[in-house]
């Protein structure tokens, strides 16, 4: 992004840092063309009008609990290691700055959908930003905020996953829902409608097994914790201590016994304390599947590795909100479209902000941006006097 911001300034360009958009102008919502924005500057109020357009490029949603709710309610407080955090939060303020003016929302089965990589399993335990695909490390400008990198899981067969009671509910080797990527579906055809027969689905996927619930009447599933034991240290070459992990934050514990490592888990988003009596007995029945062999409750490719010496220790591993895949309503040329199918003129959006596509990340940011940017570009008055502008809303371009 450094080349594109550099060639904006080049250009002409001003950008405006620490700006915050609170408000999309519209000239008499929910009708008329999009007049500008209004934005929080330091506490100062500024409105910027638009001589052509406003662009939405301001991510998706996934860092707005109650936004997010509304797609899937399981997906609560708990589920706080988004990616991309803590260095930009996607906070749904630009959808709910145009619905506020009358967009509509769009692609929500997108987002609900047992494909792609709307939520992970986390890359690393042990940390809140178990992203697979960034890992904050020390050095690094946010670091205080991330607070620790992570643990990296190697083998899977070196610990078992517990929900906040202390039970397994999962084969902790296996995956999560399936993606669409490049050549994940063998035997592609384009258009095809077959080519859903050679799609690879794993409904027993671990996604929906933590979001699962304890029947306390909270629809998330609560944390979800890696249990190990020191051989694992070893096994894995981990160093379970700061920066590697963070136990200030409470989202790794280590005790002698399994009994006084479920009572020291407390934190924020653990609702209920976790019964030492049910950690026991799960590490007690697990090892008992490695005797045999078999995993008698999940079927995880025969058990390897016991859970015996201490220290024992407990290492977040919930699930991480990721893409976000349902945004607002645009049409061919990015333009915004409100809940009567129409479009709002002067209005336009691209990125995790628009909603309707599989795609995600900077392919999808840049080829919109293209698009969004050359039409409003060209975005002209029909009739320049028809626009009342308010007088709060200033000249900058």
């Amino acid at each position: 992004m450094r080349p594109l911001a550099a060639a904006a300034r080049k250009a002409g360009v001003q950008i405006l840092l620490e700006h915050k958009m609170t408000a999309i102008l519209r000239e008499a919502p929910p009708s008329g063309r999009t007049l500008g924005v209004a934005a929080d500057n330091k506490g100062q109020a500024v409105n910027i009008r638009a001589r052509k357009a406003v662009i939405i490029a301001t991510g998706g949603s996934t860092g707005n609990v109650n936004f997010r709710r509304m797609f899937d309610p399981r997906l609560t407080e708990e589920y706080c290691g988004l990616a991309g955090m803590p260095w930009s939060n996607q906070d749904s303020s630009g959808e709910l700055a145009a619905m506020a003016i009358g967009a509509s929302l769009w692609g929500l089965y997108n987002q609900t959908g047992e494909f792609g990589l709307s939520i992970t399993k986390p890359g690393t335990i042990g940390s809140q930003f178990g992203y697979a695909y960034l890992r904050w490390m020390p050095g690094s400008p946010v670091f205080d905020r991330v607070r620790a990198t992570g643990l990296r899981v190697a083998d899977w067969q070196d610990l078992i996953l517990v929900n906040m009671l202390g039970k397994r509910f999962y084969d902790e080797t296996g995956g999560q829902f399936t993606a669409n990527n490049h050549n994940s579906i063998e035997a592609y055809v384009q258009g095809s409608y077959r080519n859903t027969k050679n799609t690879k689905y794993n409904p027993n996927n671990f996604i929906n097994a933590a979001l699962a619930g304890i029947g306390d009447g909270h629809n998330g599933g609560g944390p979800i914790w890696a249990i190990f034991d020191a051989d694992a240290v070893a096994r894995e070459r981990w160093d379970p201590n700061p920066p590697n992990v963070d136990i200030k934050a409470g989202f790794f514990f280590t005790a002698d016994a399994l009994s006084e490592l479920a009572k020291k888990i407390k934190m924020q988003y653990q609702r209920v304390p976790m019964p030492p009596g049910n950690l026991e007995q799960t590490v007690a029945r697990y090892n008992s599947f490695v005797d045999g062999g078999v995993d008698q409750d999940f079927g995880k490719p025969r058990p390897l590795h016991k859970i015996a010496k201490p220290p024992f220790y407990a290492a977040w591993a919930t699930p991480v909100v990721h893409d976000t895949r349902a945004g607002l309503r645009i049409n061919a040329k990015c333009q915004v479209i409100d809940v009567n199918g129409k479009v709002i003129e002067g209005l336009y959006c691209g990125g995790e902000s628009a909603g309707g596509f599989s795609q995600h990340g900077l392919g999808r940011a840049v080829c919109q941006g293209y698009i969004a940017g050359r039409n409003a570009a060209l975005d002209v008055l029909i009739n320049p006097g028809a626009v009342s502008v308010p007088p709060s809303v200033s000249n900058k371009p």
